[in-house]
């Protein structure tokens, strides 16, 4: 309609001609980032629809309360003792957990567009705090072929760099700790805490304040138990190394 080149457009957002291109191809999903850009040069509301109708609708009718919940956390607490959390997942890694879940075609690209998104929260102008702990068995469990792996732990590495994102390693030698019943999230929204606990049919949203409470001790029980900041990072990056 505006009659520009890929090259043309990809000047005004600020994007390469080549991710343009496949973007326009469907080789990759348009993500916030995209079409922040897209919206703040043209005067669009991509974004606005990408929430409403992409990431809201094509996620389980269970799941959709609390991605509303993480669309506006101001401070996400996240454990994980089996895989790298979704919000730092690479698209690569991402692809291989999804697809272990049975999912595959069309489904699997809209599963994995809708995870992606997902991170728009720790990426926005005025981003998430994001704290996320994992087991050390998450960096060495094989999910995908050793090259995701290695680019999986270094972007978790080069995540706990950034001000805004903590991530901290429980070491497999750490004795028996409260996180052992399983994954869990804890999003801080208007002030008040939301948890989220996974399950193998359908999560469930947690919000009673007695609740929440008890899921804040368990997650601070946990945390005695995980390294320090930069000895986790240094333990995620030789873990990469290891991955050849």
């Amino acid at each position: 309609m505006l009659g520009l080149t890929q090259e043309a457009w990809g000047d005004r957002v600020h994007f390469s001609t080549s991710h343009v291109g496949s973007i326009e191809r469907g080789d990759r999903p348009a993500l916030p980032d995209y079409l922040g850009a897209v919206d703040k040069a043209f005067g669009t509301a991509f974004v606005n629809f990408y929430r409403e109708f992409v990431v809201g609708e094509r996620a389980p009718v269970w799941y959709r309360p609390f991605i509303e919940h993480e669309s506006r956390a101001t401070m996400i607490r996240i454990y994980q003792p089996l895989i790298v959390p979704g919000l730092l997942q690479t698209a690569a890694y991402a692809r291989a957990v999804l697809a272990a879940h049975g999912l595959h075609g069309d489904e699997l690209e809209t599963a994995l567009t809708t995870r992606l998104g997902r991170q728009e929260v720790l990426n926005r102008p005025q981003p998430c705090r994001l704290v996320a702990v994992l087991d050390e068995s998450a960096l060495l469990r094989r999910v995908a072929e050793p090259e995701v792996m290695r680019e999986q732990l270094k972007a978790v590495a080069a995540a706990g760099e950034r001000p805004h994102i903590s991530v901290q390693v429980v070491p497999a030698d750490a004795a028996a700790h409260p996180g052992l019943d399983g994954p869990f999230v804890i999003a801080t929204v208007d002030g008040r805490s939301v948890g989220y606990l996974e399950g193998h049919l359908q999560g469930r949203v947690v919000e009673s304040p007695d609740d929440t409470a008890d899921l804040e001790r368990i997650w601070e029980g946990i945390r005695d138990y995980a390294l320090p900041g930069h000895q986790s990072l240094d333990m995620i990056m030789r873990t990469a190394e290891t991955w050849i």
